[in-house]
């Protein structure tokens, strides 16, 4: 190449190569992630159904929706903290931990900005007047 401007034109085109590399190279890598990330439980009767321990928050007005929806009171766990959780969540139902949480949304989305590598939010179960909205957290498969 003996012009500036051949010179220009191939460096410019070097940087769209590259460009376009690592956006379709970022592109994949996040289809593949978003496929392996499926829920251990993907339904809170499967919890009932199981007779599996499930962890909700102290001091949340959650402890009476799960009685009105027949857990075994002797099935459920109470945790105070996010890192409480995520270590009860990591021992699972049969290692003396729980099988899934009940969390409030919002306080949800503070947990799963903290541990979302390992953790889901399956599926709202119940929406009460005004703040509260109850939603169930399961352990991510990856």
């Amino acid at each position: 190449m003996v012009s500036n401007l051949a010179r220009f034109v191939v460096i410019i085109w070097v940087f769209v190569v590259l460009i376009l590399t690592q956006s379709y190279t970022a592109n994949l890598t996040s289809l593949l992630t978003v496929q392996q990330l499926q829920p251990t439980i993907t339904d809170i009767n499967q919890l009932i159904k199981n007779g599996e321990y499930v962890g909700y928050q102290g001091g949340s007005f959650v402890l009476p929706i799960l009685k009105k929806m027949n857990f075994d009171e002797t099935k459920l766990r109470v945790y105070d903290t996010a890192e409480e959780c995520d270590i009860l969540l990591s021992k699972g139902s049969a290692n003396g931990g729980i099988a899934g949480a009940i969390f409030e949304i919002p306080y949800m989305k503070l947990f799963l900005g903290q541990y979302c590598s390992k953790y889901t939010m399956v599926e709202s179960i119940y929406k009460t007047d005004g703040f509260g909205f109850v939603s169930f957290l399961s352990l991510s498969l990856s």
